[in-house]
């Protein structure tokens, strides 16, 4: 197949199925009579009819190795051309003839400068050559002339025969990389595809990004708006016209136009965008800030006042109870200061009446109490079910009933509650925490 794809190539602009029924109408007057090929010493007769063929199929001029080619295939026998499938079964001026299917038949060598000499053509069209080459079909006798460049071509390719000889080349080519570099089969093709994808989309990502800098640069001049119901297209808003682009408008002009009619035209409380809507007594957004925005009241007790807020916000305040947001020094909270306080009303309270809050060791919830209690572990609740489970305790390993004991040790759990065995250290040493 590398054979194929050599420098000695002749790469021709047609297929063979494209030129083979012109070829076929052609051969039987190309080969009989005094006009014949092997009489001929100039193609320019025989070359009309593919340019008169590219001129209707085409809409190009051929090149001078179409024409080459288009005359080797009509110095063919008729069933050989019918029963041909591909260029590369056509065997050309090589000098073993064995490989050939031309004979070298002779060679004429001339001089202008000396005398002048009667033209001969290359059927390729080259005019006036110094060397030309006589060769005979072997099939059909018939004699062609040949100049010394083209003599030395070996192979007919279309161009879409040598894109697929080198694609197959490339293929070849990658797997042998991939045997040699342990990969699986396919590898470097797939890479090849994911690269030249990632490639498309940073191209189209840098577009992207280049029209929106375009857009939010034409809005900033406060002359430009984004259309509030397609929220792509910008308009110019410069004259108080209705924030809408044309491709909506005449898409659904009539609809408008009864909308305008029955509605009024508002303006967002967000973007100021004017828009078609139904008039409400309470703030709105547009179609295109409802998507990223809502209203909502200050959550603060008895303030009446309207924000507009990200959609994904729960608890926010207007800017005047802000001011006097203040976070609790011990609970962390926030609270409105009245006076100079610190801390939120019921922090105040427990500092105040020297309360401590501290968690059940038992049940893990908030217990209140006052700073000479400090020796509390529980609570009211677990307290009242620890003393039951002292009252009936349960039985160790031993077989003897538990008892009451106190940690003492240093730690976080000194002065807890358990119940373990009454034969320690001699018995089970079995503990259970309360």
């Amino acid at each position: 197949m590398t054979d194929f794809i050599k420098n000695t190539t002749y790469k021709v602009t047609f297929t063979l199925q494209e030129i083979k029924q012109l070829v076929v109408d052609n051969i039987e007057e190309s080969q009989n009579g005094e006009l014949s090929l092997s009489n001929c010493k100039m193609y320019e007769i025989y070359h009309s009819s593919l340019i008169n063929f590219y001129k209707k199929n085409k809409n190009s001029k051929p090149t001078m190795v179409d024409k080459l080619a288009y005359i080797i295939l009509l110095s063919y026998p008729k069933h050989i051309i019918e029963n041909l499938n591909d260029f590369s079964e056509i065997k050309l001026f090589d000098t073993d003839t064995d490989n050939s299917d031309f004979i070298h038949k002779e060679e004429l060598s001339f001089n202008f400068e000396e005398v002048e000499f009667e033209r001969y053509d290359c059927i390729c069209s080259y005019e006036k050559l110094k060397t030309i080459y006589i060769v005979e079909n072997k099939y059909s006798g018939i004699c062609l002339q040949v100049g010394s460049e083209c003599i030395t071509k070996h192979n007919l390719l279309s161009h879409e025969e040598k894109k697929k000889f080198k694609e197959t080349k490339e293929l070849l080519k990658e797997k042998r990389k991939e045997i040699k570099d342990n990969k699986p089969f396919g590898y470097y093709k797939e890479e090849k595809r994911r690269k030249k994808e990632e490639k498309e989309i940073q191209k189209l990502q840098k577009e992207k990004e280049k029209e929106e800098k375009e857009i939010q640069k034409k809005i900033k001049t406060g002359n430009f708006k984004i259309c509030y119901n397609c929220c792509i297209n910008i308009v110019c808003i410069k004259n108080g016209n209705l924030c809408i682009c044309n491709k909506c408008k005449n898409a659904e002009y009539d609809f408008l136009c009864r909308d305008i009619k029955r509605h009024e035209i508002n303006e967002c409380e967000n973007c100021n965008n004017k828009f078609i809507d139904l008039k409400q007594k309470d703030p709105y957004l547009c179609k295109k800030c409802k998507i990223q925005n809502k209203i909502m009241k200050c959550c603060m007790f008895l303030c009446q006042i309207l924000m507009v807020v990200d959609i994904n916000e729960k608890k926010i305040y207007c800017d005047d109870c802000e001011k006097c947001l203040m976070k609790c020094i011990d609970c962390k909270k926030d609270f409105i200061q009245n006076k100079s306080e610190s801390r939120c009303q019921y922090c105040q309270h427990n500092y105040e009446n020297k309360l401590l809050i501290k968690n059940c060791v038992a049940c893990s919830e908030e217990i209140i109490i006052k700073e000479t209690e400090l020796w509390r572990k529980y609570c009211s609740e677990c307290y009242k079910d620890i003393q039951n489970i002292i009252k009936n305790p349960p039985k160790c390993k031993c077989g003897i009933d538990m008892v009451e004991k106190t940690i003492k040790k240093e730690g976080i759990n000194k002065g807890r509650k358990g119940l373990g065995c009454t034969k320690f250290p001699n018995g089970c040493n079995e503990f259970k925490m309360l």
